[in-house]
């Protein structure tokens, strides 16, 4: 559970940030200013100040606005853009709940993949992998890591296709995606203006949902202690499934039995429309067509260069997309959620594998077609939840292997309810 703090613990945050095993996680540091917060959050203290989180650490991904520095979303573009006239939104209101902002973390340029390699910044190493040099996930890299590091015990990122959910699973954290329009988007560098959610990156469900009630837009539906007796979960069967590592079926077997001999109920869920997930982004995307636009103006400039050639060449794709298959898209999206929502009417939550695989090397991904493989299995599960316009959360699952996610999604607006259902399943899978 996230505590107030003092300075002494924002001097050992820095000092962990300062470690070997911390290389690349931030592309901002703030050490004056965060030191300088401390001292503020011990006067209010002092003061006799009842903020819950006084002194608390944070970090935010690199595509927040922080006031007085450019917003550079992981990318070497960006360092010349105009400084940030004030915090984003999200900024503002840890500020106010008495967080400290560390700084800003690392991510995959704009966004735009799910495996968390930056040319430009370094990649964060898993912490799960000492000495392997494994991804971390992305595209909230650093963000994941700052928090399975120890540097700070909550973060925050964005989630367009999996990007807070899959370094979250990959890295043994916990990951929130909120329904998208949960939390205001003011002042975050957008990828998709139609799938982009802001979330949170944390130990557990509970301390990720306390910080989801500090930055969120509108006080929820009051959470409650579910006895698993009273959950009724979908275990998804087809898709999310195909190509498991043989360490994610161990893994996602023994949190299935874990909850039902806790008491939950795991029933089997057919969702054949699942499947047809690709053929509805065949003629369009929404990462692709939206991040195209706004970055058209950079690439008619001729500056592709100085992108990730990785990341451009997804934007690119973008430009060739018509009108019309944007159209289609989102007309086949609105059927696809009508169908899924009519589909799963009194499941509490439907549960998946976050990620199919476990954290490659680096070196692994060297070639461009193993690098594209690997990310578009990557996203594959956690698109799902954003396609759907839904909430979802991944958790550890039990065991001593290799980090293996389990994601419980739900449908938009069910964020509450969805807390309360994992805070429950976390306990299970802690027990087992």
């Amino acid at each position: 559970m996230i505590t107030a703090a003092s300075r002494s613990s924002i001097d050992t945050a820095l000092l962990r940030a300062d470690a070997a095993d911390a290389a690349s996680v931030f592309t901002l540091r703030l050490d004056s200013d965060a030191r300088a917060f401390a001292e503020a959050a011990d006067a209010r203290r002092a003061a006799r100040s009842r903020a819950r989180f006084l002194g608390v650490p944070v970090t935010v991904k690199d595509n927040f606005d922080l006031m007085g520095h450019a917003t550079t979303a992981g990318s070497t573009l960006l360092a010349d853009a105009p400084k940030a006239r004030r915090d984003a939104p999200v900024v503002e209101r840890l500020r106010r709940a008495g967080f400290v902002v560390l700084g800003r973390t690392n991510m995959t340029e704009f966004a735009f993949s799910g495996l968390g390699l930056n040319p430009h910044f370094g990649t964060p190493l898993n912490p799960a992998f000492p000495d392997e040099q494994r991804i971390p996930g992305g595209s909230s890299s650093g963000a994941a890591v700052s928090v399975a590091l120890g540097i700070a015990p909550v973060a925050i990122g964005t989630d367009t296709g999996g990007s807070i959910r899959i370094p979250a699973a990959l890295c043994g954290v916990t990951g929130f995606k909120p329904s998208a329009d949960a939390i205001t988007r003011e002042g975050v560098l957008p990828l998709s203006t139609t799938l982009d959610s802001v979330g949170v990156i944390a130990r557990s469900v509970g301390d990720c949902a306390a910080v989801f009630d500090v930055i969120r837009d509108r006080p929820g539906l009051p959470r409650t202690t579910l006895p698993p007796r009273r959950i009724r979960l979908g275990l998804v069967q087809t898709y999310v499934r195909d190509g498991m590592a043989p360490e994610v079926v161990r893994a996602m077997d023994a949190a299935v039995s874990a909850i039902e001999a806790g008491g939950g109920l795991v029933e089997p869920v057919e969702l054949a429309e699942l499947a047809d997930i690709p053929a509805m982004m065949q003629e369009a995307t929404f990462p692709a067509a939206e991040a195209f636009a706004w970055h058209e103006a950079f690439l008619s400039a001729g500056r592709a260069g100085e992108y990730d050639p990785r990341v451009v060449a997804r934007i690119r794709a973008g430009g060739a997309m018509s009108a019309g298959g944007y159209v289609r898209l989102l007309a086949r999206r609105r059927a696809f959620i009508d169908a899924i929502a009519t589909q799963i009417a009194g499941l509490d939550a439907l549960l998946w594998p976050t990620v199919p695989f476990i954290a490659p090397t680096i070196a692994s991904l060297a070639d461009d077609a193993a690098y594209h493989a690997a990310n578009a299995q990557a996203l594959r599960n956690s698109t799902v939840a954003n396609l759907l316009d839904g909430c979802a959360i991944s958790i550890p699952c039990p065991g001593d292997g290799p980090p293996v996610g389990l994601t419980l999604a739900a449908l938009h607006g069910r964020d509450d309810h969805l807390l309360s259902v994992a805070t429950s399943v976390q306990s299970l899978l802690k027990g087992a």
